[in-house]
């Protein structure tokens, strides 16, 4: 009895060995493929048990094939205000199962599917350089307030959803498609700035709010200018027009003056003689004019006594010199 149970147990070791050196199994998340003597067969597909010869005729590598998620080591980014360190993610699959057992290199299907991983990161890495950094001048090169200032309808509009599409557009294709795999997505995971960085941006951020603060400041204060160089311009231009009006009145006064004391001289000469001198007297005084004068100033005679008395001696009489007397009153 004992012998038998013996058997039976060594039997099933035989079994379980067996079917572990002859067979392999594929689940349904899974791809398979077959080295003989370093020939690589076709991708099994197919779920199931499959068989196989042990090693080291025949090696077994199977791969998930469903979305891979990797997160890439930081890179460091020289930008236009300095160098960023980005950290990233993305997502792949097998896309190309042939191919992709191609381009892979490794001994097990662990190291494979790392060596893929690492040529699709390489891939990346580059696109993030490519994108953040710019490649062909300084002032190209994208700003770290670009990014954050994004959101608030900065003309660029770089926020990190269109930077990521960005990468994603120049690594998906080509690039990842001739390591067998297709990029399903990239996320940014994490940016960081130097010191310096971090206040270029934090000073270019503060004075973009401050223009934004005092923009209607500065506005009503251009009004507050306009209306005053408008009402000046009126002003001078009142002025002048004031100006030149009066300057008419007063050589169209002038001009009557003149026809006046024209004809006044033909009726009194004396009066016009006094008006005269009144005129020049109000032309040299001014306003509030002190003079110290004497009485026989020319223009003050009309203040003496005795102007308007006087009376101009005529023409003496031949005969009457000769007489030496003098002319009775009529």
């Amino acid at each position: 009895m004992k012998k038998t149970v013996n058997i039976i147990i060594f039997g099933l070791l035989l079994l379980i060995f067996g079917s572990y050196m002859f067979t392999f199994q594929v689940r349904q998340d899974q791809i398979a493929f077959v080295d003989t003597f370093g020939k690589t067969s076709e991708p099994i597909v197919t779920a199931g048990l499959k068989y196989k010869w042990p090693w080291p005729i025949q090696r077994v590598y199977t791969f998930d094939k469903r979305i891979h998620l990797k997160t890439t080591d930081y890179t460091q980014i020289t930008t236009g205000q300095g160098s960023l360190i980005v950290q990233a993610y993305f997502c792949w699959r097998i896309s190309n199962p042939g191919e992709f057992m191609k381009k892979a290199k490794g001994s097990t299907a662990e190291e494979r599917r790392r060596n893929a991983e690492d040529n699709l990161e390489r891939e990346i890495k580059d696109a993030i350089s490519e994108v953040f950094g710019g490649e062909e001048n300084v002032t190209d090169k994208l700003r770290v307030d670009d990014i954050i200032d994004g959101e608030s309808g900065n003309p660029k509009g770089n926020t990190f959803e269109k930077l990521e599409g960005k990468i994603l557009d120049l690594v998906k294709g080509a690039k990842s498609e001739q390591y067998g795999m297709e990029l399903t997505f990239v996320g940014i995971r994490r940016v960081g700035i130097s010191q310096n960085a971090l206040v270029a941006v934090l000073d270019t951020m503060v004075t973009q709010w401050t223009n934004k603060a005092f923009s209607p400041v500065q506005e009503a204060e251009n009004k507050a200018k306009s209306i005053r160089d408008r009402a000046i311009n009126a002003r001078e231009t009142a002025l002048k027009t004031a100006r030149n009006e009066a300057s008419r009145i007063i050589s169209s006064a002038s001009e009557k003056e003149t026809k006046i004391f024209s004809q006044m001289e033909k009726k009194d000469a004396r009066l016009a003689e006094l008006l005269l001198k009144l005129s020049t007297m109000e032309k040299v005084l001014g306003k509030e004019t002190t003079l110290l004068l004497d009485e026989n100033v020319p223009f003050l005679e009309a203040f003496s006594p005795g102007f308007f008395t006087r009376v101009p001696v005529p023409d003496s009489d031949p005969e009457s010199e000769s007489d030496g007397e003098p002319e009775s009153e009529k």
